[in-house]
């Protein structure tokens, strides 16, 4: 590894190396025993060889492979997807990130801080480290690097993995009793989850005012802007629609978008159209004060409108061009999301305009149906672990509100049933666009 920080192309072929190493020993083995490598839909563990050779392989396999990802994929990937949740919950909470800021410390030093057992501390930095998470400079000395800092609360993946290892982590604790619960197994309410089984009451009341803990309840704004930076960022919408296409002074409506933020990155990219942001009044209210930061200009011209509503109760703002759901739909069951999609296609002027669903999950057959891409053999076709993210959020929807990540064809269902019908998707690397239109 270079001194300056960076990584050459060296380190990078000797990690590869490893791996095409380790890989070659395995073959070797099962080849002197006669044997062939049995794939992953063998039951029989006897056909599994356990040797000392294949241990120490796959040993090195399992730490290369894990080095070669966390040093050529993005931070926050990494670090929502692969760290201990207990260890990071105890990083957090000591800051840990925050006191590295300015340099390597010792444990004893952090631990003071924190108000913690430096050795107990010390065991739960190491445990991090192993998965390259901070840095072990010397004995018991730790330092920051690329996947600690996006502990840091200017990160705002500090604030997503903030949620998942403590609120999130505890709701996972309660969704096989919850699960195995003869009132609560087939329910799709919000009030019969695994999140309020563990807490007490439900997200969006969490959300709202957790008495107990206000930094918890501020915490969930940033937690949404961290699930937006995993998952592409708000430009998104910007790079994965062809807006150039679209003509001048077209309007974009978005449904549920919080502080705007997705309008705020297409109209700075794209300034031919013009925004609205619709949402609950707190939302807008919040929504403003970012706007009057960032770009007052836009409201003064009304190019951007912030309009509060109810999308249960209310349809959006009639006649729009294009209606958007960012991560929306994923928090409710069917029979709300018909009603939300419902209001939208009331609101959809002779029938004209398209709904825009960014989503964060596809099945691998819906997508190969209509043209996605598939994983190179002998991967998964859906790119198994390559793509846990989506999976992992699904269960996350699950525990957290009864909801679920949707499937191309569960959005066909879904418009079937709202007036609408489905048109195509709209597939990027780690998210999606669905556009449905009027039926």
């Amino acid at each position: 590894m270079a001194t300056n920080g960076t990584v050459d192309q060296g380190h990078i072929k000797e990690l590869a190396a490893l791996i095409n190493q380790s890989v070659q020993t395995v073959l070797s083995e099962y080849a002197s025993e006669n044997k062939t490598i049995p794939s992953l839909d063998v039951t029989d563990a006897s056909q599994t060889l356990i040797n000392r050779p294949i241990l120490e392989a796959v040993r090195i396999l399992e730490s290369a492979c894990a080095q070669l990802c966390a040093t050529v994929a993005p931070a926050e990937h990494i670090m929502v997807n692969m760290i201990n949740p207990a260890s990071l919950h105890v990083a957090l909470t000591a800051r840990v990130a925050e006191q590295l800021r300015d340099g390597p410390k010792p444990v004893s030093e952090i631990a003071k801080t924190a108000g913690m057992d430096a050795d107990k501390l010390g065991r739960v930095l190491r445990n991090l480290t192993a998965k390259h998470c901070f840095r072990e400079v010397s004995r018991n000395v730790y330092a920051n690097n690329k996947l600690s800092v996006c502990l840091l609360p200017e990160d705002a993946t500090s604030g997503i993995i903030h949620r998942s290892v403590d609120e999130t982590y505890l709701a996972f604790s309660k969704l096989s009793e919850v699960m195995s619960d003869p009132e609560w197994a087939y329910s799709t309410a919000k009030n019969q989850t695994a999140f309020v089984r563990a807490h007490g009451q439900t997200v969006f009341d969490r959300a709202r005012g957790d008495v107990s803990s206000p930094v918890r309840s501020a915490r969930y704004t940033h937690a949404m802007e961290g699930w937006t930076k995993v998952n592409g960022g708000a430009d998104v919408a910007v790079y994965l629609y062809p807006w150039d296409e679209v003509p001048p002074n077209a309007i974009f409506c978005d449904v549920g978008g919080s502080t705007g933020e997705v309008c705020l990155a297409l109209i700075q990219a794209k300034p031919h159209l013009r925004t609205i942001v619709q949402d609950l009044p707190k939302a807008i209210d919040q929504a403003n004060a970012v706007w009057q930061n960032a770009l007052p200009e836009a409201l003064e011209s009304k190019r951007a409108q912030l309009i509060p509503m109810d999308f249960f109760a209310q349809s959006p703002v009639e006649g729009c061009d294009f209606y958007y759901l960012k991560h929306v739909l994923h928090d409710w069951p069917d029979a709300e999301c018909v009603t939300i999609l419902s209001n939208i296609r009331k609101a959809m002027k002779d029938g004209k305009g398209k709904v825009l669903i960014r989503t964060s999950s596809h099945t691998v057959t819906s997508v190969l149906l209509k043209g996605g891409r598939r994983a190179p053999f002998p991967l998964l076709p859906n790119y198994g672990v390559g793509t846990q993210k989506k999976y992992y959020q699904d269960l996350n929807m699950l525990a957290l509100f009864n909801g679920r990540e949707r499937t191309v064809d569960d959005f066909a269902s879904l418009a079937e049933k709202s007036g609408l019908k489905f048109s195509r998707l709209w597939e990027g690397d780690h998210t999606g666009i669905v556009e449905l239109v009027a039926a």
